[in-house]
């Protein structure tokens, strides 16, 4: 009993359902924190597909009177991001359903980031998989992958890590044999072994057939652990997978990368040039 409550900590309370006007899928828990700037409430960080959110975000050219020109103008909408209750650890008795914030997006990478603030204090963030041991993975190794499939409560289907080095798009996936299905998009692929998180179930296998498809749901593809990585970093989110750092630190150098830019684009009027890092907090000289 007490495995299959550890199995529950780690592989289901993290999931969530997200929903927007167009579309369902899934997401995952990755950290909880009390928020930095308001007293009593918490912030959770929800990682996802950016097809999944892909309706409430519009990029359009508008003019911008700093600049004197036309520039892109980004306008995000709000998903609703649904926590789930248990009873007796894994009997879904009802969710509660919490507005987010869409705080870093890329379409390319096929990720988004959300943002729950509230006073719920008890979200359960799912744990990454070390980065040191990403090269550990193999195939063989059993996972689950848990997502809210056809947009209903969160699904667990069993498989294995099957093939690694997958490019899709000239992006690399894991191809997992953990059953998969619309909706699932977003969720969560773990190792059995330890509840580790490794990767997003993204893409599902598709044989075209005439005029139709047959979808082969024990065929999908996931998002690399290293992507993940990757993506929080540049986002300038690295607090969620390096203790040493925090969101006010974080929040910082995204302050400073925007500034650093407009001024870039205001002096300069191009687009090319070298755009800081996390841990440059003093935009280069010229």
């Amino acid at each position: 009993m007490e495995d299959v409550r550890r199995v529950c900590e780690t592989s289901l309370y993290p999931c969530v359902r997200i929903r927007t006007p167009k579309a369902k899928g899934s997401g995952t828990v990755l950290f909880m924190e009390p928020a930095p700037d308001e007293l009593g409430l918490f912030d959770a960080y929800v990682l996802t597909n950016h097809h999944v959110i892909d309706d409430l975000v519009t990029v359009d050219k508008k003019w911008n009177s700093v600049l004197k020109k036309d520039a892109q103008t980004e306008t995000l909408g709000h998903p609703e991001v649904d926590r789930f209750q248990y009873n007796y650890m894994s009997r879904m008795v009802g969710a509660t359903s919490v507005q987010a914030d869409i705080v870093a997006w890329d379409k390319d990478e096929d990720m988004a980031l959300l943002r729950v603030r509230s006073d719920i204090s008890n979200w359960i963030p799912a744990k990454l998989l070390p980065e040191e041991d990403i090269n550990k993975l193999a195939a063989f190794m059993q996972v689950w992958n848990v997502g809210c499939g056809l947009g209903g409560p969160p699904a667990i289907t069993a498989g294995y890590l099957s093939a690694f080095g997958v490019d899709i798009d000239d992006k690399d996936y894991m191809l997992v044999t953990a059953p998969s299905i619309f909706g699932s998009s977003g969720g969560a692929t773990f190792l059995q072994d330890g509840g580790w998180y490794i990767g997003i179930p993204a893409r599902i296998s598709l044989i075209p057939m005439g005029w139709s498809a047959d979808i082969i749901t024990h065929l999908g593809f996931s998002i690399t652990l290293a992507r993940i990585y990757a993506f929080l970093r540049e986002q300038y989110f690295s607090f969620i997978i390096d203790p040493e750092t925090t969101s006010a630190k974080c929040a910082e150098a995204r302050k400073r990368a925007r500034d650093w830019d407009l001024r870039q684009r205001r002096e300069l009027d191009e687009d090319d040039y070298p755009v800081p890092t996390v841990d440059q907090w003093e935009a280069p000289k010229k």
